[in-house]
């Protein structure tokens, strides 16, 4: 399943691409949507180039027909990004916990001014995620993307809360 979500923040570019490449804007994190973060498992800096590697729990209800396949209690997962602050963009691939036959999931962030001036970002996430589970498929990567939706605006919201950078 493909998808694409948009989300403003007042925010200039460099600071949104800035916070999604910081550990502290995951960690202590409240649950958003049907996504929590567990922890920040690896954060790599070499230049403009950012590794970071966070652990998700799915935390969500699925129907019976879903438990049947899945476990919701092993709907975890580590998104590893590689986030190009320079050109304002990343990829990220999902590594699943379990599973790792039934899921997949890639994509890319790109971080561009937005139309409200130069203290306006809009983030824009696009991906493509895959379930293979026989007869709950569509089902389960629409409850995905249904909670990654949410996840991701509330995400975009936040980095207008974070503290200014000092300089």
């Amino acid at each position: 399943m493909k998808f694409s979500i948009e989300q403003g923040v007042a925010v200039d570019p460099d600071r949104a691409i800035a916070a999604y490449a910081d550990p502290a804007f995951y960690e202590g994190r409240p649950s958003r949507g049907n996504i929590s973060v567990t922890e920040v498992v690896r954060h790599e800096v070499t230049g403009p180039r950012v590794l970071l590697e966070v652990h998700f729990k799915f935390t969500g209800s699925v129907s019976s027909a879903v438990r049947a396949v899945i476990d919701p209690d092993k709907m975890t997962w580590i998104t590893r990004s590689e986030l190009q602050l320079d050109e304002h963009r990343s990829s990220w691939q999902i590594l699943p916990d379990h599973y790792p036959d039934r899921v997949q999931g890639s994509g890319t962030y790109r971080f561009r001014p937005g139309q409200e001036g130069p203290e306006s970002t809009v983030v824009k996430l696009e991906g493509d995620l895959k379930v293979h589970a026989f007869l709950v498929a569509g089902t389960v990567e629409r409850v995905i993307v249904s909670g990654l939706r949410s996840y991701f605006t509330a995400e975009v919201k936040g980095i207008s809360d974070l503290p200014r950078p000092a300089g």
